[in-house]
């Protein structure tokens, strides 16, 4: 069966995820260097979300950069259904208690992403960069939240992240990937111990919404060479009693453990 074309909206809207901290503004040949796609085609659809107001153009540079209108709608969504208000406090909370990074993903179709970032008043800290798209594979919340989605969605989330190896201990293994997330449904946490970054110790746990499915993870990321048992312990009790207070709050239950995701 041949593979479905990409439609004009799908397009249009997938050229935004190729903005990002480092890079806020991009030319329509790099957009199209990066897209895959003629600068006819990127030309047209950048017009569109630029009418729009998902982007707008330097005038000098003639590069985009990321529009108002996202941040309107996501107004919109945070009146309407609250999370991000939800989550900071119990964020917050976990950066002060742990002296560690704390921050919340959130799954948007098929891809995770990072919703907010609590740091320590520490100088020594982990930095977070939260418009990178994380992978399953390679990070405790994606490890965290895969556990726990249905398993058609599960796969298709690990396909696409190829298992791409980030540093040395990035897990490869689809066998061993299975068998952390067993474990990760079995102890109500998981723990990535330098597989998306080099020096950093990553621990999350999902949290549910009304539906009982998993809306996201809370999780700390630790410097790896202060890392030891005394600060395992603590992070995960806390960490468990958050997301458990997050998925109260948006009118979820918590799955019992050793339960198997269908």
């Amino acid at each position: 069966m041949a593979k479905p074309t990409m439609g004009t909206v799908d397009k249009a809207l997938s050229l935004l995820r190729h903005f990002s901290v480092q890079k806020p503004e991009v030319g329509l040949s790099e957009l199209s260097r990066l897209a895959g796609y003629d600068k006819t085609t990127i030309l047209r659809c950048m017009n569109a979300l630029e009418r729009n107001g998902f982007v707008e153009q330097n005038p000098e540079s003639k590069k985009y950069r990321l529009g108002l209108a996202p941040i309107s709608f996501a107004r919109i969504r945070e009146r309407s259904f609250p999370l991000l208000s939800i989550l900071q406090p119990h964020l917050d909370n976990l950066a002060r208690v742990t002296g560690e990074t704390a921050h919340a993903t959130i799954i948007t179709g098929t891809t995770l992403m990072t919703a907010l970032i609590s740091e320590p008043e520490r100088a020594t800290r982990v930095h977070l960069d939260p418009s990178i798209a994380l992978p399953v594979h390679a990070t405790a919340s994606g490890l965290a939240i895969a556990a726990h989605l249905p398993a058609d969605l599960r796969k298709r989330m690990i396909e696409q992240d190829a298992f791409e190896r980030f540093t040395d201990q990035t897990p490869d293994d689809p066998a061993a990937l299975e068998t952390m997330l067993e474990q990760a449904r079995q102890n109500g946490f998981t723990r990535a111990d330098q597989y998306f970054e080099a020096d950093v110790i990553g621990t999350a746990a999902a949290f549910f919404n009304a539906s009982n499915t998993p809306a996201g993870a809370l999780a700390v990321a630790a410097v790896a060479t202060r890392f030891n048992a005394d600060l395992s312990d603590l992070i995960t009790t806390h960490l468990i009693a958050a997301v458990s207070d997050v998925t109260r709050e948006l009118g979820g239950t918590m799955p019992a453990r050793s339960t198997v995701a269908a």
